[in-house]
């Protein structure tokens, strides 16, 4: 019985992480940052969009080429002076690439939008 109860912990001590939702705050506001959550949904090759609802923030997506078709959602919200994307990615195993690469693309996405705002400010200033 004693055996029983210490491998049914390990078992749930295991598995916590694959339960726990990810989460990465980002050092820009949510409405910086959900410009760059559209352009990361909107590419057909990675991922294919279910639903956006721009006042909440939140988006549904299955990733594309996953082994399992799975609803994955992420929610923005404001958190320690930045935006935090809190993320229900069903990953499995102990790897979480699906996220990962949501979140590089994600970053990846922000930087390019970042850059263009940036140029077009420089621009409307009349500065070259």
């Amino acid at each position: 019985m004693f055996k029983f109860l210490i491998a049914s912990f390990f078992m749930l001590v295991s598995a916590a992480p694959a339960l726990a939702t990810p989460i990465y705050v980002f050092p820009v506001s949510c409405g910086d940052l959900w410009p760059a959550v559209h352009d990361t949904l909107e590419n057909e090759d990675n991922y294919g969009i279910i639903s956006m609802d721009d006042l909440r923030l939140k988006a549904q997506f299955i990733v594309v080429g996953a082994r399992g078709h799975y609803t994955q959602k992420v929610e923005l919200k404001a958190r320690n002076g930045g935006c935090a994307a809190d993320a229900d990615i069903i990953e499995l195993g102990p790897d979480n690439g699906d996220w990962r690469q949501f979140q590089h693309r994600l970053r990846r996405s922000l930087a390019k939008l970042q850059a263009a705002k940036a140029k077009l400010e420089v621009t409307a200033t009349g500065q070259q």
